[in-house]
């Protein structure tokens, strides 16, 4: 083998190892949260490939977290500042349960009286993302007069598992690779004249 071809080869294969994957993860929570107040953000910054993904989550109330009564308590999920789910459902303190925002089509189901599991599809953007838990309690809601915020001694939330999962971010390729593909292409050159 000539070592044209054989520079060739490497080239591509250094190109073939850049490649994006579909399905990798993301980002995963390290560890259950504890309760949070119905006041508290919880963003995580992550890389990605631009493309199809998915968020996974399972979300905890703690004591009386509520779906739509006169003590509302409503999640709102954003990816980089752009709202993808938010609603309200009964962990613990009753009320109806409500999805408000869904223009992905989430799926949510119940793990116990208290958990819910929710996967969400999303479009995640080359490079940095970022996702944002929040919960709110407001003093009024859709017209009408509610509680407001109770505090932890009343009720709060927490993520037990999050997961992302997307393409995963492209790397730069190495100034060896580089290096690599300029020699490459210089030989092609010099051998073609």
């Amino acid at each position: 083998m000539t070592l044209q071809p054989r520079l060739s080869l490497l080239a591509a294969a250094s190109l073939f190892a850049a490649a994006p994957t579909w399905g990798a993860t993301l980002f995963t929570l390290p560890a259950p949260t504890a309760a949070l107040e119905t006041s508290t953000s919880l963003p995580a910054t992550f890389s990605a490939g631009a493309g199809a993904g998915v968020v996974s989550f399972t979300l905890a109330g703690y004591a009386t977290l509520d779906g739509d009564n006169f003590f509302i308590d409503i999640l709102h999920v954003r990816l980089n500042g752009t709202e993808i789910l938010s609603g309200t459902w009964d962990l613990g303190g009753g009320g109806v349960n409500r999805v408000l925002v869904d223009p992905n089509g989430a799926t949510i189901n119940s793990i116990s009286s208290q958990q819910l599991g929710i996967s969400i599809p999303v479009t995640l953007i080359q490079g940095s993302n970022q996702l944002v838990f929040s919960y709110e309690s407001p003093n009024s809601f859709e017209g009408t007069d509610r509680a407001g915020f109770q505090g932890l001694g009343d009720e709060g939330w927490g993520l037990n598992a999050v997961n992302v999962s997307g393409v995963a971010p492209v790397p730069e390729p190495a100034p060896g690779a580089l290096l690599l593909a300029g020699l490459a292409a210089l030989g092609w050159r010099a051998r073609r004249r």
